[in-house]
């Protein structure tokens, strides 16, 4: 560390704006940088990229990474106050546990559940019939695992989420919308993380498929029999409809809407608030709706806000040739 603070004690970690004289923080995003000479930590993060005369640098290579390191250090015990089985659990005589296994209060395990060792369940969870999680899990409360669910080990899923309830999926009927039994599962790979209140649809047949390492934020939805690859990144409110395979490494920004049967290969970004109606190559960006390569729908739209100035004088070319035709007329 450089700077005149290189011998005093970290106790702590905040961001620039309100980081106190004994706490560090990170900086990497030019939109704080006003914030640089006013902050009142002990030290800042940044990479060695970054050319600032602010005092008391941390310098290093990859300066959010030594950050997220930071965090976790000082990351607060948030654990739950229970441990072991709590009394107003309800397990199936069938349910297997491994050891160590947490369940809070009111927790449910249905008939041939598994659990992997060391997981913890939450307080209100309920597993349905035959539901496989694996080692060292984080079923925050009320999350519901719904029939054969399937679950890797090293999951992190956030409190109200649903597993494993049955898809959108219905026959025109002269009487009505006739249900069509979906007859399929969810399965969950290792070390993902499920936001708070995301669904997960089981599959008609066959699998609704999150690979592993994807990571969702909350409240997203994810249709019957659709596919992630390993390592998707999800951001908030984003709905994919039904049979629609992701590739490996897709980037989907928060609220954009995925058709059904449809291929996005991998590594591809999808934009924030996007529409995707066909198929997306492997490797592209596309934005807007619908959705376009990112390039073009850029040059789409700088084209639409300058329609109202295009306009103006195709008007005043109309209002001419209709008053020369009038006085050709006359």
């Amino acid at each position: 560390m450089s700077g005149p603070g290189a011998d005093e004690e970290v106790l702590g970690v905040s961001s620039l704006q309100d980081a106190g004289p004994s706490q560090v923080c990170y900086y990497g995003n030019p939109l704080y940088r006003r914030f640089l000479p006013l902050t009142r930590a002990l030290a800042v993060i940044v990479s060695s990229e970054v050319e600032t005369s602010a005092p008391n640098l941390i310098i290093v290579p990859e300066a959010y990474e030594a950050f997220r390191k930071a965090l976790a250090l000082f990351a607060p015990d948030r654990s739950s106050g229970f441990s072991g089985i709590h009394p107003s659990a309800v397990i199936h005589p069938t349910a297997v546990l491994g050891e160590g296994v947490s369940l809070g209060p009111g927790a449910v395990l249905d008939r041939g559940v598994t659990v992997g060792a060391r997981t913890r369940i939450g307080a209100g969870c309920v597993l349905g019939p035959c539901v496989s999680v694996g080692s060292d899990c984080d079923i925050h409360p009320s999350v519901v695992l719904e029939a054969e669910t399937t679950v890797g080990d090293r999951v992190i899923i956030h409190a109200g989420a649903v597993i494993g309830a049955d898809g959108f999926g219905f026959v025109p009927d002269p009487e009505g919308h006739r249900k069509v039994p979906q007859n399929g599962r969810v399965a969950i790979g290792s070390d993902v993380e499920i936001g708070a209140n995301c669904t997960i649809d089981r599959a008609v047949t066959g699998v609704t498929e999150v690979g592993p390492f994807c990571k969702l934020d909350n409240l997203i939805h994810l249709a019957h029999n659709v596919t992630l690859g390993p390592g998707c990144m999800m951001a908030a409110q984003v709905g994919i409809a039904g049979s629609t395979h992701v590739g490996a490494g897709v980037v989907v920004g928060g609220q954009a809407g995925i058709g059904g049967h449809l291929e996005i290969g991998d590594r591809a970004t999808i934009a924030a608030q996007a529409g995707v109606t066909k198929s997306v190559p492997p490797g592209v960006v596309v934005s807007g709706y619908p959705a376009r390569i990112h390039s073009r729908s850029l040059r789409m739209d700088a084209a639409l806000s300058r329609l109202p100035e295009l306009l103006d004088p195709l008007s005043g070319l109309l209002d001419a040739v209709k008053s020369e035709k009038e006085k050709d007329s006359n």
